[in-house]
C-alpha cells in the first residue's frame, strides 16, 4: 500500500479514526460505533482532512489493548507512517499504563492524538500530555473503585453464607425473592447429588483421580457443563467444601492478572445457607486420604520433551502431552520410554479419545533432521518460499471481493436505517418497533465493521513485498547451526520459538512442520548466538515491511 509521506508537501493530513463500544454500551439506545464514526468523519470533513481508515473494535472491553485487534492494527499503521493523526470520540483507554503506552507510541512516530469530547487533549504540548495523564489516572481510579466496591459486596455476601454465583455439580442455582429483590441460592439436584456421593466414595475407597475420571466417562456421566470428566474435575469436586454445607470464597485474587499465582492463603470459609450433600465423616476421611496421597516421591526421571504443546491429536484435536512408560527388558534392565499422547485420553480415558501416541525420540529427531535437510537442500527451500509467495498473491483477490461485499452490505444497512426513521416519522411504526429494528441493524453493522477491519489487515499483509528467499535461508541456517550445537534445554527454547505447530496423522506419522518468523525469533537468535554477526540476516525479517509474522511449512 502506498505510504502518504509524499503528500506532506501539500499539507494533506491523513487521519485514523478509532471507535469502540463495549457489550454493555452497545445495548444503550443512541450510542454505537456508527454514531462515533459519523461524528468524527464529519469533523474531518469540516477541517479538510482525509480519513485514511476507520479502526473498529466492536463489543470489546476498554480494560486492556491486548484483545483489541483494530487498536493493534492502528498502531502498526502509525509505525509505518500511513497516518498523521489519530482521532477518537473520548479517551483511548481506561487503563493508565495502556493510555501512556499508546500516547508514547504516537509521539515517537510524530502522530497527534485528538479526543473529540475532551478538547484539552493535545499530545504535542506538555500541558496536553499532563491532561491525558490526569484523565487516565482518574479513569483508572474510578474503575478500580467500582471493582473494589463489587468485591467488598461479594465478600460480605460470602461471610453471610450466601452463594455468589457460578454452577456446581450437585446443586442448581435458583432465584428467590428477598428483602432487596431477587437473590441466588443453592438447591440440591438429587440426581447430580448421587453422582457427587459416588465420586467421594470412589476416592475414599482408594481409586485415583484419573481412574475415577476414566470410569465415570466409561459409564456415560458428564460434568455440570456437560463435558467429559478429567482428573482435574474430580479433584475440584473432592476438595470443594460446598458439599458439606460450607461457602468458600476468594480462593483466587485478581484472576485476570495473576492467574494461579494469585492464591489467597486465607480464603473465606463459613457455614452456608444451603443443605450439605456429603456427611462430615466422609469429607474428613477423603481429605485425610487426599493429603496422604499428595505427598509424592521425588521424580526419578528428568527427561526434557522438546515438542511440548506443538502437536495435536489427529482424532480429537487436543494437545499431545508428555508421557513416559517404565519397561523392564528380558535382561532385567529397566528403561524409560518417552511418548507424546492425547491429553484427552490421558485425563479422561478411552471413552473420550484414543492415545494416538507418538514416540518422542522419533518426533524430535524428525523435526531437527527436517530443518537441517531444508537448509542443506536449497532447491527445496526455493520451492517452499516461491509457493508461499504465490499463495499470498492468490489470497488478495478473494479478500478484495469480500471487502467490496462488506461495503455494499454496510451501505444497505444504512439505507434500511433511514427507511425505518422515515416510517417512524410518518407514524407507520411506533418507538418500540423503531428501537428494536435499529438495534438489530446496529448489531449487524458492528459485526461487519469488525470483519472489515480484519480483512483490511489481512489484505495489507498479503500485499506486502514478497518474502525474501535469501533472508529465510539465512535465518534457517543460523537457527539450524545453533540447534545442532546447543544443550537440550536451549534446543527446546529454540524449537518452541520457531515451530508454530507440527501436523500429526494417525499411525505415528508426521506430515509437516509449520515455522513462524517474527520478532521473537530474531531476539532468540541474538540471545543464543555467540555474536550478533551470525544473525545479521535475521534482523531484516522483522523490519517494518515484515511487521507481521509469516509462516512457511516444511
Amino acid at each position: 500500500m502506498k505510504k502518504r509521506n509524499d503528500l506532506y508537501e501539500n499539507e494533506v493530513k491523513y487521519v485514523g479514526i478509532y471507535a469502540r463500544v463495549s457489550t454493555e454500551e452497545q445495548a444503550e439506545q443512541g450510542y454505537s460505533i456508527e454514531a462515533q464514526i459519523t461524528t468524527l468523519r464529519n469533523l474531518c470533513k469540516a477541517e479538510q482532512k482525509i480519513v485514511f481508515k476507520e479502526y473498529v473494535d466492536a463489543g470489546i472491553s476498554g480494560k486492556t489493548i491486548e484483545k483489541r485487534p483494530a487498536m493493534k492494527q492502528l498502531l502498526r499503521d502509525v509505525e509505518e507512517g500511513k497516518i498523521q493523526e489519530v482521532w477518537k470520540l473520548d479517551r483511548i483507554s481506561r487503563k493508565m499504563s495502556d493510555l501512556l503506552q499508546i500516547v508514547e507510541h504516537l509521539n515517537r512516530n510524530n502522530v497527534k492524538f485528538r479526543s473529540y469530547s475532551e478538547k484539552d487533549f493535545d499530545t504535542e504540548t506538555a500541558s496536553g500530555k499532563l491532561n491525558i495523564q490526569m484523565l487516565g489516572v482518574i479513569a483508572e481510579f474510578q474503575r478500580n473503585t467500582i471493582v473494589e466496591n463489587v468485591k467488598m459486596g461479594m465478600k460480605q455476601r460470602a461471610r453471610k453464607g450466601k452463594w455468589n454465583g457460578g454452577t456446581v455439580l450437585g446443586y442448581d442455582v435458583v432465584e428467590v425473592e428477598s428483602g432487596r429483590g431477587k437473590d441466588s441460592v443453592l438447591r440440591i439436584n438429587h440426581i447430580e447429588a448421587e453422582l457427587v456421593r459416588k465420586i467421594f466414595r470412589m476416592y475414599g475407597s482408594g481409586q485415583g483421580l484419573r481412574s475415577i475420571a476414566n470410569q465415570l466417562n466409561a459409564e456415560g456421566y458428564k460434568t455440570k457443563p456437560g463435558n467429559a470428566f478429567s482428573s482435574v474435575a474430580v479433584k475440584t469436586i473432592i476438595n470443594n467444601p460446598v458439599y458439606i454445607g460450607k461457602i468458600r470464597y476468594n480462593v483466587r485474587e485478581n484472576w485476570n492478572e495473576k492467574r494461579r499465582k494469585g492464591t489467597n492463603k486465607d480464603p473465606i470459609v463459613v457455614d452456608g445457607e444451603h443443605e450439605p450433600i456429603i456427611s462430615l465423616e466422609l469429607w474428613e476421611a477423603v481429605q485425610k486420604f487426599y493429603k496422604k496421597k499428595a505427598v509424592s516421591a521425588p521424580r526419578k526421571f528428568d527427561g526434557i520433551y522438546l515438542l511440548t504443546g506443538l502437536m495435536r491429536c489427529p482424532q480429537c484435536g487436543a494437545t499431545l502431552v508428555a508421557h513416559r512408560v517404565n519397561d523392564t527388558l528380558k535382561s532385567g534392565e529397566k528403561v524409560v520410554r518417552r511418548y507424546y499422547i492425547c491429553s484427552n485420553f490421558r485425563n479422561k480415558g478411552s471413552r473420550v479419545c484414543n492415545s494416538n501416541s507418538v514416540k518422542a525420540d522419533f518426533a524430535e529427531s524428525y523435526v531437527i533432521e527436517r530443518i537441517a535437510a531444508v537448509v542443506q537442500t536449497p532447491k527445496l527451500l526455493d520451492d517452499i518460499v516461491v509457493s508461499l509467495n504465490k499463495s499470498r498473491s492468490k489470497s488478495v483477490a478473494p479478500l478484495q471481493k469480500e471487502l467490496s461485499a462488506i461495503e455494499r452490505e454496510l451501505k444497505t444497512l444504512d439505507s434500511q436505517k433511514q427507511r425505518y426513521f422515515a416510517l417512524y416519522e410518518s407514524d407507520t411504526i411506533d418507538n418500540d418497533m423503531l428501537v428494536e429494528r435499529i438495534n438489530e441493524l446496529k448489531s449487524k453493522y458492528d459485526v461487519l465493521a469488525n470483519r472489515k477491519s480484519e480483512a483490511e489487515r489481512q489484505l495489507d499483509e498479503n500485499q506486502a513485498e514478497p518474502i525474501p528467499l535469501q533472508l529465510v535461508r539465512k535465518a534457517l541456517s543460523d537457527f539450524n547451526g545453533l540447534l545442532q550445537t546447543s544443550p537440550v534445554e536451549t534446543q527446546k527454547t529454540l524449537i518452541q520459538t520457531i515451530v508454530k505447530q507440527i501436523a500429526v496423522q494417525q499411525g505415528q506419522k508426521l506430515r509437516g512442520i509449520e515455522l513462524e518468523f517474527d520478532e521473537t525469533l530474531r531476539q532468540c537468535l541474538v540471545v543464543a548466538a555467540p555474536s550478533t554477526d551470525k544473525v545479521d540476516g535475521a534482523f531484516s525479517l522483522s523490519r517494518r515491511k515484515y511487521h507481521s509474522p509469516f509462516t512457511i511449512v516444511i
